[in-house]
């Protein structure tokens, strides 16, 4: 069993996997949420993995708390077949951290690795990502007048300088909606947006970006850019800054803005929500059988 499995790939299979040190005392923990191009595994240190399963004593309780990973492990399950096709991708993750910065997204240390399996050796990509403990920003779920309050009440209740994370949150918010624009203009890519968990926000008020590994053309023209999973990802995505725009940083003449007025005409958005449909259809088959 390789990284190209698509469900059972798991903790002990990467210990397995040849460019791994079997010598380490880290545990390789599958995360709940997995990506459709990337096996992700949380890295563990081995005393906290013992203190989470035997517990340890505090004022005389015995407390059994769950083990926070040091980092992230992303496989990507891409066979590539040639070395410039990997540093293709390589590239792109570089274009991202130019323009968000360590700042607004996780930083990973990506590595390119000769895989041998059954069927020989293959060309994998990983990465060693930054773990960021936060919860999910779903833009298509943001309640109220006040979206991020409520967030912040649902999310970290009793902060003590919670007011002050939310005005930190709205801050990092127009931060990153004006550097994910300038990515647009001046590279004509955009990262993927729209899936589920690929945003999150910390207790402290900092939006990140944690999925890194879709990264979609994106150019002013009449061809609506799909992923390689025939998702259309870039105009999702534009859709996310926009709501971003209007729902948490109360632009209301968004719309002036020539960027939302290329993708939102109504000819394209229903487009679009065909292209939509047509893909869950798929997924939904392809897990059917």
């Amino acid at each position: 069993m390789g990284p190209g499995d698509t469900t059972s790939f798991t903790g002990e299979n990467v210990r397995g996997l040849n460019f791994i040190n079997e010598s380490l005392s880290h545990h390789f923990r599958r995360h709940f949420r997995q990506g459709l191009r990337s096996h992700i595994f949380e890295i563990l240190d081995g005393k906290d993995i013992l203190n989470e399963t035997q517990g340890e004593i505090r004022g005389g309780v015995r407390w059994f708390p769950r083990a926070v990973p040091r980092q992230m492990l992303r496989i990507l399950r891409t066979r590539f077949d040639s070395l410039d096709k990997v540093l293709d991708e390589v590239n792109r993750y570089r274009m991202i951290l130019k323009f968000l910065g360590p700042e607004l997204m996780a930083v990973s240390q990506e590595f390119i690795v000769e895989y041998q399996g059954s069927d020989g050796s293959e060309i994998l990509l990983c990465g060693l990502q930054e773990y960021i403990k936060g919860e999910v920003l779903d833009p298509w779920n943001l309640q109220g007048d006040r979206p991020l309050d409520n967030f912040f009440q649902m999310h970290f209740p009793g902060e003590i300088c919670a007011k002050e994370w939310v005005s930190k949150a709205v801050e990092s918010i127009s931060a990153f909606v004006g550097q994910i624009k300038s990515m647009i203009v001046d590279a004509g890519y955009i990262p993927d947006l729209a899936g589920n968990g690929n945003l999150l926000i910390t207790a402290q008020g900092d939006l990140k970006l944690v999925d890194i590994n879709n990264i979609i053309e994106a150019r002013c023209n009449d061809t609506i850019f799909l992923d390689d999973k025939n998702y259309p990802s870039c105009d999702k995505s534009v859709e996310v800054i926009a709501i971003l725009e209007q729902k948490i940083l109360k632009n209301n003449k968004f719309m002036d803005d020539c960027l939302y007025r290329h993708f939102f005409t109504l000819e394209r958005r229903e487009r679009v929500k065909q292209l939509e449909e047509t893909f869950y259809q798929n997924l939904a088959s392809v897990s059917v059988t």
